[in-house]
């Protein structure tokens, strides 16, 4: 039987949180995924209005490498979605199914705490975690292509075969958004003559450290990273009405295929080790994918069906490269993507010269700008879950879709409570 009412749909970056009903065609609700906590009594802040109207309170974090850490108040995150998703209405969370979106390396244990708040506190009918990446591709609507989503906080590169992620080859670092800030942040410094209140506006010079980095990362670098290295402007205002020239040389994006290529005042940048995934540039890290794909699907060369498996090899790399999809907030710097497909290419041709490669990219990049495109790169994982979640919603019933989303993407609360954590395992496994 189908469910009539539309799941929510929530996917917790470290930058924002996306949120709304899986029948909407875009998130109703992007905030900031911080949180702050009033000095004087306590209570949690969430949502970028409320913590901007108190600047003395402190700012915290709820995700660390792409992953919740800190499920003690993850829920107030949860809560303010189910306040505020139906044009800033409350809804009851025990009338809606839930869904949230989590990495390919989240961990069993975090797994299970999601699920119990979602059971237990919000108290939702049925549930479901979907990996991001098989959103993604979900959306762009593959089941077999290379994921390179360049977030926030974390780089990934997610081979997928099939509708299965190839969980050994997928490599992550934190060479990302945030880490291009680090660079913009630092030249914006050197130009505002290292006055961090040159970078704010009046009205919060007296706020609490972390509220300034909040701030200044979620509205000055943001802005400075949209239009001046987007739009190739001349100059650039900061909030205290004083323009910085914009040159060439400010095209951070640089940074994330070559880490080490710019030095940060008091900012350790390790070299790239080679049996270290996460100390490499994006580059790198998609050729470390691509090499141990290559070892754990080529065959020994004693065997003796080993013909036949390199063909088939020969066809999987093929159809992986020909549906290159690269997402993610940070990816829609300009030129980033060109950059990317660009060094594939001649990766590939240098290192796999016999192999008979086309690429191709989801979505297509269009001369003239697509906002469609846009909104693929930002919220690629939380419309694919909203695609997954609609099978719930198909009334059809020639259709097996209600049957094959409760098999395979969610749990009931009822499950829950008979077979407990056991099933929450085997099925977000």
């Amino acid at each position: 039987m189908a469910y009539t009412s539309p799941a929510v749909v929530i996917d917790n970056g470290s930058y924002t949180t996306k949120a709304g009903f899986a029948s909407e065609d875009l998130p109703s609700l992007v905030f900031s995924t911080n949180y702050a906590v009033d000095n004087k009594t306590g209570s949690v802040i969430v949502g970028d209005d409320e913590i901007c109207a108190q600047p003395e309170n402190e700012v915290m974090t709820l995700l660390d490498n792409g992953l919740i850490y800190n499920f003690d108040n993850i829920v107030h995150n949860w809560q303010y979605v189910y306040d505020n998703i139906d044009n800033h209405n409350a809804i009851d969370a025990k009338e809606f199914p839930l869904v949230l979106t989590e990495q390919s390396w989240n961990t069993s244990k975090n797994r299970l705490t999601a699920t119990q708040i979602a059971f237990e506190t919000l108290e939702v009918p049925i549930f479901s975690l979907v990996k991001t990446p098989i959103a993604q591709l979900y959306r762009a609507g593959r089941s077999t292509g290379l994921v390179i989503d360049v977030g926030a906080s974390v780089t990934s590169v997610t081979p997928i075969l099939d509708g299965i992620i190839q969980h050994k080859s997928c490599f992550h670092s934190k060479y990302a958004g945030n880490f291009v800030n680090l660079h913009v942040l630092d030249y914006l410094q050197s130009q505002s003559k290292q006055v961090v209140n040159n970078l704010l506006p009046k009205q919060y010079h007296g706020g609490s450290d972390s509220f300034k980095t909040y701030y200044i990362s979620h509205n000055v670098l943001q802005d400075y990273k949209s239009l001046a290295l987007n739009y190739q402007l001349r100059n650039y205002q900061l909030p205290n009405n004083t323009h910085i020239p914009v040159g060439d040389s400010t095209n951070f994006l640089e940074s994330l295929f070559q880490p080490t290529l710019r030095k940060l005042p008091d900012v350790v940048i390790p070299e790239p080790v080679v049996d270290k995934p996460h100390t490499h540039g994006l580059t790198n890290l998609i050729f470390l994918c691509l090499k141990s794909l290559e070892a754990s699907l080529l065959p020994p060369t004693n065997d003796s069906s080993s013909h036949n498996k390199l063909a088939k090899f020969t066809e999987i790399f093929k159809e992986l490269l020909s549906n290159i999809l690269i997402t993610g907030g940070t990816s829609n710097g300009s030129g980033l993507p060109e950059s990317i497909i660009n060094d594939i290419r001649a990766m590939t041709q240098q290192y796999y010269s016999n192999y008979p490669f086309s690429y191709s990219i989801y979505p297509i990049r269009h001369s003239t700008g697509d906002s469609n495109e846009t909104w693929d790169r930002q919220f690629g994982a939380w419309m694919g879950a909203c695609n997954l979640a609609s099978m719930l919603n198909d009334s059809n019933e020639q259709s097996n879709s209600v049957k094959i989303a409760l098999d395979n993407w969610f749990v009931t609360k009822a499950d829950y409570e008979e077979l407990g954590e056991d099933l929450i395992v085997e099925k977000f496994k």
